[in-house]
């Protein structure tokens, strides 16, 4: 969970920031197309070359970089929109299968339905915060609790949940006694 809880940060974080640097100037996604007459091959290296000598700096947890996945450099703004909820998508996916096996071999695999509840209960918070008033993007309230509540899914607290909580309750009750 760890592994991946950083390679999926450092790969969000990648496309947020190339996303951003898109958005900032106007000829991004079609950078290069005058010299290149539309040729896919040629404006993707024209982008790659703008990229890797005037891209801002982006500051991650731990360091500033450039870094980017060179796929981003063929993909226009939709297929970037695109993959950042495919991404999203897979990346819960993802946890909720690696919650699953925690909980398996925590012992209490039978415990499953709790953590479909769980992530079913936060995919319904999301989805209603982000429909209220997330729309309009990071600057409003209701992204960023959309935000934290996925960060939750992505973490591995669903299914430490429900291994400790039961079994702390159980130590509680044992002490009354």
């Amino acid at each position: 969970m760890i592994g991946f809880g950083y390679v999926q940060e450092d790969t969000k974080v990648k496309l947020n920031h190339y996303m951003s640097v898109g958005d900032r100037y106007a000829d991004f996604y079609d950078f290069g197309h005058e010299e290149c007459e539309w040729d896919r091959a040629c404006m993707i290296e024209k982008r790659k070359g703008w990229w890797d000598g005037y891209a801002p700096l982006c500051r991650t947890n731990y360091a500033y970089t450039r870094d980017t996945y060179e796929v981003f450099h063929g993909w226009g703004r939709e297929e970037m929109t695109r993959a950042k909820w495919a991404l999203m998508a897979a990346i819960v996916l993802c946890f909720f299968f690696l919650d699953a096996l925690f909980l398996k071999a925590a012992g209490v695999a039978d415990r499953w339905k709790e953590l479909l509840l769980i992530y079913v209960s936060a995919g319904l918070l999301t989805a209603g915060f982000w429909f209220v008033d997330g729309q309009a993007g990071a600057q409003e309230a209701g992204y960023n609790v959309a935000r934290e509540v996925l960060g939750f899914l992505q973490s591995p607290m669903p299914s430490l949940m429900l291994v400790l909580l039961p079994w702390l309750r159980e130590r509680a009750l044992a002490g009354q006694r």
